[in-house]
């Protein structure tokens, strides 16, 4: 497994939190293409089947609290 980078934790930690691909572009101050390629990366680093995955593989590897 890849490390994930800070913005990719940023991006993996708004989506477990619920927030869309177009909320989490507002809340970075990015483009939401931006936030899908992320997205995308986050998956490939994580071999995660979807994102709802990747944020559960992020959890079981303390890349991101449980907590949200």
């Amino acid at each position: 497994m890849k490390a994930l980078s800070f913005r990719e934790i940023q991006v993996i930690s708004y989506t477990a939190k619920g927030l869309t691909a177009k909320e989490i572009a507002r809340a970075l101050n990015l483009e939401h293409r931006t936030v899908e390629v992320y997205v995308s990366n986050i998956r490939k680093k994580l071999s995660a089947k979807n994102i709802a995955h990747a944020v559960y593989i992020a959890i079981q590897k303390n890349i991101i609290n449980g907590s949200v």
